[in-house]
């Protein structure tokens, strides 16, 4: 039968107890563990209570962490999912704890796609394509950010913003000239994810300078 032997908090963010287990295994708790449970020198447990307790305090912890990512700024789940195995989380409990939080709408994707489309068009104005490239790598499905780019990005909106950087893009590559500018604005209109529709009507803007 598990045997607490010793106990001690750790200070800091988050606070947290590591007990000792028949003088051999140091484990980590959390307060509420410690509180609910009544967790103190001495005390023993049968394997299964034990278990129970541990698989409890895994997922507060796992939730807890997960929501000090949030506190910082939005995530989606694929994110939050990297970042707490790099902390050792397994899956399981990772998929629990983000269940859980979804189901308090604090872990909510389409949230983040639509939030994150619009600070990337205010902060790092791109094409549509780059756009769709950034949600994906960040797990947003197409059924998901689809709607909202139809929504929050009209084609009007991307030409205008195509024809805005290509402006900015002329200016601080004034140095170059004809042919040899156009084919650097062009490149440069690809690698921010414009299509050949809005990257068409620059050139010929260009052309008519």
């Amino acid at each position: 039968m598990p045997k607490i032997t010793h106990m001690h908090m750790r200070r800091g963010r988050p606070e947290r107890f590591i007990i000792t287990i028949d003088d051999e295994q140091e484990l980590i708790f959390t307060p509420e563990t410690v509180l609910k449970y009544v967790l103190a020198p001495e005390k023993e447990f049968s394997e299964s209570e034990f278990r129970k307790i541990l698989e409890e305090d895994s997922l507060r912890q796992a939730k807890d962490q997960a929501m000090r990512y949030l506190a910082i700024r939005p995530h989606s789940r694929l994110e939050l999912v990297r970042k707490m195995r790099e902390k050792g989380y397994r899956y399981p409990v990772i998929n629990r704890a983000l269940d859980d939080l979804e189901k308090l709408d604090l872990v909510n994707d389409s949230q983040f796609a639509r939030l994150f489309i619009q600070n990337e068009l205010r902060l790092r104005p791109a094409g549509r394509s780059l756009l769709k490239k950034k949600l994906a790598t960040r797990g947003i499905p197409r059924e998901t950010y689809e709607p909202l780019l139809k929504k929050l990005y009209s084609e009007e909106a991307e030409a205008e913003v195509a024809r805005h950087l290509a402006e900015k893009f002329r200016k601080s590559h004034a140095r170059f000239q004809g042919k040899k500018l156009k084919e650097k604005l062009v490149r440069y209109l690809q690698a921010k994810g414009f299509g050949w529709e809005h990257i068409g009507q620059v050139s010929q803007f260009e052309n008519d300078q």
